[in-house]
């Protein structure tokens, strides 16, 4: 007989749920709510757009201009054109007037220092933004917004890494012309052509000024002969594009020549920041593991 003492197995109760929290359930249905409202978004969005967020952007040699850039080559014109209108104004002030030394002594002190400080900001300007150009595009866009810092104070100090680079290439075809019987302005052109990209890239490399030579950027010149060779054929087009247009429209006194001349040279320089870029791009591709 069983035992009756014996109590039968009993199959454990099960542990009482919590009471739900008011605040947790609004809190997921608010999150269900955002997650078919993005959902719902996603699925209206254009197509392209989509496609362009997922998608790596491509290797090769890419063109995008964005609204900042454009706004920055229309303010850089204005600046390029003013600054050649106050160096010719001064030029005429000083060599085609009988002025008396007393008069070109007031002149140096109360117009040429305002116009040196006006001179300076304009050039260090196109300085940070031929440098962002070059920087932004050689990591496969254009966009100089976010290379822009600073006050002409800080971006003044961009000038020794643009224009010193344009001094040494300079100086470099100058010390050619005392060895080979050719002429001092062609031999200097000639260097700016072919020495001032490498100087320029090579301090871009370096980080420096004072160090314009890279091993990198040297070495690409054995490792990529053609990009060199495409660049330097741009470079030279454009460098005649910009002679025509300046054969085209001078007139003496050459005041409306630089009218055309600031915005013509400047979307050239911009144009010329954006093959540097490239190049740069391509160059680093090569140093990639």
């Amino acid at each position: 007989m069983p035992d009756a003492n014996r109590t039968k197995p009993t199959s454990p109760r099960p542990a009482a749920e919590p009471p739900l929290d008011p605040r947790q359930a609004l809190a997921q249905q608010y999150l269900r709510n955002a997650q078919a409202k993005l959902a719902e978004e996603e699925a209206s969005a254009p197509r392209a757009s989509r496609r362009a967020a997922v998608e790596p952007q491509a290797a090769g040699w890419s063109l995008s201009i964005s609204r900042s850039t454009f706004v920055h080559l229309l303010l850089v014109s204005v600046a390029m054109t003013f600054v050649a209108l106050l160096l010719l104004m001064m030029y005429f002030f000083l060599y085609q007037t009988a002025a008396p030394g007393g008069m070109i002594a007031v002149v140096v002190y109360s117009i040429a220092i305002p116009m040196g400080v006006f001179t300076f900001a304009g050039l260090s300007y196109l300085s940070v933004c031929f440098l962002g150009i070059i920087e932004s595009t050689s990591r496969g866009h254009t966009d100089v917004q976010d290379v822009l810092y600073g006050g002409w104070r800080e971006w003044f100090w961009t000038l020794p890494s643009t224009l010193g680079m344009l001094a040494i290439a300079a100086l470099l075809g100058w010390g050619l012309s005392l060895v080979v019987p050719v002429g001092v302005g062609a031999l200097i052109g000639l260097s700016l052509v072919l020495l001032y990209p490498i100087l320029q890239l090579s301090t871009l490399e370096t980080g420096s000024p004072l160090a314009p030579v890279s091993l990198i950027v040297c070495r690409s010149l054995v490792q990529r002969p053609l990009a060199w060779l495409v660049f330097y054929a741009i470079s030279l087009a454009l460098l005649g594009m910009v002679w025509i247009v300046g054969r085209a429209a001078w007139h003496d006194p050459p005041i409306v020549t630089m009218f055309v001349m600031g915005p013509a040279v400047t979307v050239a320089l911009f144009f010329y920041a954006w093959l540097l870029g490239q190049l740069a791009r391509l160059i680093s591709m090569g140093e990639k593991p």
